[in-house]
């Protein structure tokens, strides 16, 4: 079997929607995968005529993903401003389509290619916001969401079966915002676990200390918060092998790093209780390393990023074979409501492939299909989606 041809199929859609990527083979068995990096940049990287990732790739064996992720990163694509960055997110879309195709071949999920699944199901968590969308792109000013909505949003949550929920909460923490989680909080009940993610770009600023952030973990442990996400710069190891000394709460981070090598001072030192990898800016190769080492080192692992089926199903393939996972994130229902972006999360795992994931109870399923179990785009959808979401009808 050899790789025919290697596109991005979603360049309408607006930027920051999930980046999608298919892979062809000789043989008639499609791959899938997806990014989260800007669509134009990813479609250069992957399609440029003279230097793209596709004419690395043509003509070479799909099923052996390992050795195409070497060519790959030996190529020159990504730069030399690093290890990582946009030219690996573009590479772990392709990565993932292959294992995609790896699987199909075997007419195997991904998760029996790797030895077999050691957990038949893992919980999802309810990953949301409380920042106010809807009023932002009004007004472009930006501001949390009222105190009943918060709460509205969290019960409607754990009406759904959810068993856990994070809010994208920045660097909010007045005295009416501990107001807000302990309402939160006292409307879910204890046994609800609870999450709070600082975030991107909210680390960024400059008066923001490690002595900061664990006043705030100080404070969160009052209501009982599971972790507490990216408190400092994704890549401070010696600010969060303090910060995770001295919080009585959970620390995890993770989202921005796209190498082994990024996230192995983390696990050396153990920085963080909580390791965050993403596959969808990583590829399932490099994401499984991580949470390998991750369990080996005794850390848990509960990847970053809800925003498809794709991100969802390789961490699911992945992290149901080990021992050090007891989360994924998932998208609340909520997620995006009101905003000019309603909709598309939710599109992104139930419309735009043939077979959609299954929750259950507040659990991901195990798929039985062969690959990631999502079958092969519906390329119908994204040009549906395309013309609802396209980046000229968001400018």
């Amino acid at each position: 079997m050899k790789i025919t041809d290697v596109r991005v199929v979603s360049k309408g859609l607006l930027s920051g929607a999930p980046v999608l990527v298919e892979v062809d083979t000789d043989e008639g068995i499609t791959g899938v995968g997806s990014t989260s990096a800007s669509v134009s940049v990813i479609s250069a990287l992957v399609e440029n005529e003279f230097d793209g990732l596709k004419g690395l790739l043509i003509g070479s064996d799909p099923t052996d993903p390992n050795l195409a992720w070497q060519h790959m990163f030996a190529s020159g694509a990504r730069g030399r401003g690093g290890e990582g960055g946009v030219g690996v997110n573009a590479m772990g879309a392709i990565d993932m389509a292959l294992w995609d195709i790896a699987g199909k071949a075997a007419g195997l999920p991904i998760y029996k290619l790797r030895g077999g699944a050691v957990q038949d199901r893992i919980m999802v968590y309810a990953s949301g916001t409380a920042f106010d969308r809807a009023f932002m792109e009004r007004t472009g000013e930006w501001r949390h969401k009222p105190t009943e909505v918060l709460v509205e949003e969290a019960l409607e949550n754990k009406t759904e079966g959810f068993k856990a929920m994070k809010f994208g909460w920045g660097n909010y923490f007045s005295e009416s915002d501990y107001d807000d989680i302990e309402a939160v909080r006292d409307a879910v009940g204890p046994d609800m676990k609870l999450m709070l993610d600082f975030g991107s770009p909210a680390y960024l600023d400059g008066l923001w200390t490690v002595k900061e952030a664990i006043q705030v973990a100080e404070r969160l442990e009052e209501y009982d918060i599971y972790f507490f996400e990216e408190a400092l710069n994704p890549y401070d190891v010696d600010g969060f092998a303090t910060l995770t000394e001295l919080s009585p709460i959970r620390i995890a981070t993770g989202e921005s790093l796209t190498t082994v090598r990024d996230f192995q001072p983390f696990i050396e030192r153990r920085a963080l209780d909580i390791i965050q990898p993403d596959a969808q800016q990583m590829g399932l190769s490099q994401f499984a390393r991580v949470a390998e080492r991750a369990e080996e080192a005794g850390i848990l692992c509960i990847p970053h990023g809800p925003w498809s089926a794709f991100l969802v199903a390789a961490h699911l393939q992945v992290l149901c074979t080990l021992t050090n996972c007891p989360m994924i994130e998932y998208p609340a229902p909520n997620v995006e409501r009101g905003s000019g972006r309603e909709g598309l999360v939710g599109a992104m795992h139930d419309r735009v492939i043939e077979t959609p994931m299954v929750v259950k109870d507040g659990y991901l399923e195990l798929p039985e299909g062969p690959g990631l179990g999502l079958g092969n785009f519906v390329h119908e959808a994204i040009e549906e989606l395309t013309a609802r979401y396209g980046g000229d009808s968001h400018r």
